[in-house]
Formats: structure tokens, C-alpha cells, sequence
């Protein structure tokens, strides 16, 4: 399955850096007495030349990220750094599974994350720092005079073997994806080829982070019906994924559990997926039945507290829901369940379900425990 990740101003960006830094690196080295290829002078003078035009790109690139807020993608964080180093390092030849899944709005994983950050506040800014010293402040006539070039060219040429270093290691990461050259595919055209279950697993958290961003919406929009669609359709304009604008199958597609239930407190519809979670065989199962059953009687009371709000009109988030199974085991989702009107009036409440594993509601439970 291919989704959509990189936007083109993301490509031209990432093409146009590497084009800019191979042409320094090249004609850089050159100067230093490396090799010979363009002649010094020449050399020089496209050196000078391409560093104007790699600070252009810099402040554009710099405006195009705090616009869109995808400066975010570079925040550090050192959760699943020391499993993202040993996936590369031995993981990955011994089959292992990825320690994390790429996401639209989470694209580079933790190690990536630190390393990209180190080279846009660190490494990038020392390159052009010592350039443009090396380039201007040697002169007599200027305000500034360095008495030795030394300093500045040691700096500048350790920057330089940094980034060659940085490029060797890049190159060898985007060989690591779903297929050797998906990577580079992908900051091609913008689609990465990903498996199957790397794809479910991405529209399953962006279906979860567009419910939350459309949750927010819902006090302005009057119909609130369209709270999932919504949300569909900012994951479809994210993921390309086109599922002809029917919630419930996209939903199917990523795993979440979609359900509808009448006034009467009875299930109207459900996805496969929602049947497949609770261990029912069918939807006939499922239809014209009370919600009850799908409770213990522990917690029926919350599930009607939470089901009268909802038809007041208001939208219930669960952080965690212990779900009781047809066969008796329990599993453990979130819930996201709002009004579902119909010519402006609420007839019922619908929403979504999404699995969690036992570990992970381990920890979501104590969370929410310590948070109280």
C-alpha cells in the first residue's frame, strides 16, 4: 500500500539541499588541495555562489516550517532512542520488528529526531557561520579582522566531514524501509510504499489524531453527524487514502471498530471490525441488541452515564475501556462516541473504538490514576 507522506515544497526542499551540499562538499574540498576538478579559481567562485544560494533555501525552508507547524517533526525526545539505535545496529539483519511507525504528523523516529535537530541548530549554522568568516572578515577594509584563517578553516572543514558523514549514513538508512528503494521512491513522488500493517497502523493513529483535532470543532458545527467525516476526510487529505467518503470503511480498513446506536439504547449498525474485536461471529449478531451485552454489569452504569450525555449532545472521549468479549476474555480500546442527528436532531450516538494492547493499557491506566 502506498501512502501519501512527503509534501512537493518537502521534496524540492530535501533534493534542492542535497544538490547544494554535494556541490560545497565537491568544489570545498577542492579548494582545500583534495583533488582537482574545476580549477581553484572556479572553485571558489561556485562555492561562494552555491553558499548564497544554500542560506536562501535555509530561510525559506525555515519560514515554510514554522507556517505549517511542521517544525514540530524536530522536537527531541529520548523515548525509544536506545531501541532505535539497536534496531539499526542489529535489529534490522536479524528481521526484528521497527520499534515505532511513521506518521504524517510524526515522520522521524527518535533517533532521527535528535539527529536532524543537531545538525539544523548545531552543525548547519557553524557551516555557515565559518563560511561566511572565512569568506569576509580577512579583509583589511572591513570592521572585523581575523588575523589567521586557521581557526575558521578547521572548523569549517570538521563541519564539512560531519555532513559527508551524516549524508553516507542517510543514504544507508532509506535503504531500510519497506523495500530497498521505497524510501527514495517515496521523496520522489511523495507516496511511500509501506506493508500492510505498517499502513494499518498509520491510519489507525491518524484516524485517532484527526477524532481529536475534529472534537475540538464540534462547538461551532451544528451538525454534529459530521464529526467522524470530518475527520475522515482530514485523514484522506493527509493519507491519499480514498475510501469513497464511507466512515465505517475506512475504519474497517485501519482496525478501529465503528458502531451507531438508536434512541432506544440498541446497535443500528457496526463494522466488521468492531464485531471481530468483541469475538461475535456476525453483525446479525449485533443488530437490534441493547448495548448491554456488550458490558459487564460493573461497568453498565458508566457506559448509560456516558450514553445519556451524548444524546444531550455532547462528545465523550475514554481514555481507556475494558471490553468484555462474546467468548468471556476481555480486551482493552479507547472510545470516542458522539451525537448522531438527523434533519438537526439527535436520533442516536455513534463513535469508534480502537484497540489497545494489554502493555499499553497497563500504562494508560496508571497514567490516568497518577493524573487524577
Amino acid at each position: 500500500m502506498k501512502v501519501y507522506i512527503y509534501k512537493g515544497f518537502e521534496r524540492f526542499w530535501h533534493w534542492t539541499q542535497v544538490t547544494l551540499i554535494v556541490m560545497l562538499a565537491l568544489t570545498g574540498f577542492e579548494i582545500h588541495g583534495f583533488y582537482e576538478l574545476f580549477g581553484y579559481r572556479e572553485a571558489v567562485m561556485i562555492h561562494d555562489r552555491t553558499a548564497w544560494g544554500f542560506l536562501a533555501l535555509i530561510i525559506f525552508a525555515i519560514f515554510w516550517h514554522f507556517t505549517t507547524g511542521e517544525w514540530r517533526q524536530y522536537i527531541p525526545t529520548i523515548k525509544l532512542v536506545k531501541e532505535q539505535a539497536q534496531y539499526y545496529i542489529t535489529g534490522i539483519f536479524k528481521g526484528a520488528e521497527h520499534p515505532t511507525n511513521k506518521l504524517v504528523y510524526n515522520k522521524f523516529n527518535p533517533l532521527q529526531r535528535l539527529i536532524y535537530l543537531g545538525l539544523k541548530i548545531l552543525v548547519i549554522p557553524v557551516m555557515v557561520l565559518s563560511g561566511f568568516a572565512y569568506m569576509y572578515l580577512i579583509y583589511p577594509n572591513e570592521t572585523f579582522v581575523l588575523g589567521s584563517l586557521g581557526p575558521v578553516a578547521a572548523v569549517h572543514t570538521l563541519g564539512a566531514f560531519f555532513l559527508i558523514v551524516f549524508i553516507i549514513a542517510h543514504v544507508y538508512l532509506t535503504t531500510t524501509g519497506h523495500k530497498p528503494l521505497s524510501s527514495i521512491q517515496a521523496m520522489i513522488t511523495g507516496w511511500e510504499e509501506m506493508s500492510e500493517q505498517e499502513a494499518k497502523e498509520m491510519v489507525k493513529s491518524e484516524m485517532e489524531y484527526s477524532l481529536k483535532v475534529a472534537k475540538y470543532n464540534l462547538i461551532t458545527n451544528k451538525d454534529r453527524s459530521a464529526f467522524l467525516d470530518e475527520a475522515l476526510m482530514e485523514t484522506e487529505a493527509k493519507l491519499g487514502v480514498k475510501c469513497n467518503n464511507k466512515l465505517h470503511d475506512v475504519i474497517s480498513n485501519s482496525g478501529a471498530g465503528y458502531f451507531r446506536i438508536g434512541m432506544d439504547g440498541t446497535y443500528q449498525e457496526v463494522n466488521e471490525s468492531w464485531v471481530s474485536l468483541y469475538k461475535y461471529e456476525s453483525i446479525d449478531e449485533i443488530i437490534g441488541k441493547n448495548y448491554s451485552l456488550s458490558r459487564s454489569k460493573d461497568s453498565f452504569a458508566q457506559l448509560q452515564e456516558t450514553f445519556n450525555k451524548v444524546l444531550k449532545g455532547e462528545t465523550v472521549e475514554h481514555g481507556l475501556v475494558i471490553r468484555h468479549c462474546k467468548d468471556g476474555s476481555i480486551g482493552y480500546h479507547t472510545l470516542t462516541m458522539t451525537p448522531f442527528t438527523k434533519d438537526n436532531k439527535i436520533v442516536g450516538v455513534e463513535g469508534i473504538i480502537i484497540n489497545i494492547d494489554r502493555d499499553n493499557a497497563t500504562k494508560l491506566q496508571w497514567d490516568n490514576e497518577n493524573n487524577k
